[in-house]
């Protein structure tokens, strides 16, 4: 690899090795796979945004909230989307999950979209998401199997 970049030449998210630097690596290229019509493409730039957003770039989680937010009713990408929030650990991020959780009703359709939801809340500070999961113990709308499911997590039974 050393040998493709004459020196002084090598692109930043490249270290003296040619290994990539994920927290160098520039959004640019990936930002419009994520909105191709070609799923596949579309799900391995999201996979790269949540590599990157856990190596510390916070831009491009904030980048995966505004896809979440503005995408359409299509559970299995939504579902992706929210899995690489997962331990992106700004307050937002749990404010964005907790509206999913309460405009997105519970059905067959939705089920494994709003368990996603939950475990990366799960995943988050709990100074991020104590509250809110309270609040859905306290709501009468709130089904007993999700309840169920918050007491779980707020009783340690999934990672944060």
């Amino acid at each position: 690899m050393a040998d493709l970049f004459p020196p002084g030449s090598r692109p930043p998210w490249l270290n003296e090795r040619g290994e990539l630097l994920l927290a160098k690596l520039p959004l640019d290229s990936t930002l419009p796979r994520t909105v191709s019509g070609d799923e596949r493409e579309r799900r391995d730039a999201v996979r790269l945004l949540r590599v990157m957003q856990q190596s510390g770039r916070m831009e491009a989680g904030i980048y995966l909230m505004g896809l979440l937010a503005a995408d359409p009713d299509d559970w299995d990408w939504r579902t992706s989307i929210v899995e690489a929030l997962h331990r992106f650990d700004i307050e937002g991020c749990a404010r964005l999950l907790f509206y999913e959780l309460r405009a997105v009703k519970g059905s067959n359709t939705t089920r494994r979209y709003r368990d996603a939801v939950l475990k990366t809340l799960a995943s988050l500070p709990a100074e991020f998401t104590r509250a809110g999961f309270e609040a859905m113990l306290q709501d009468p709308t709130c089904s007993q199997r999700t309840r169920d499911k918050v007491r779980f997590i707020l009783n340690g039974g999934d990672e944060r």
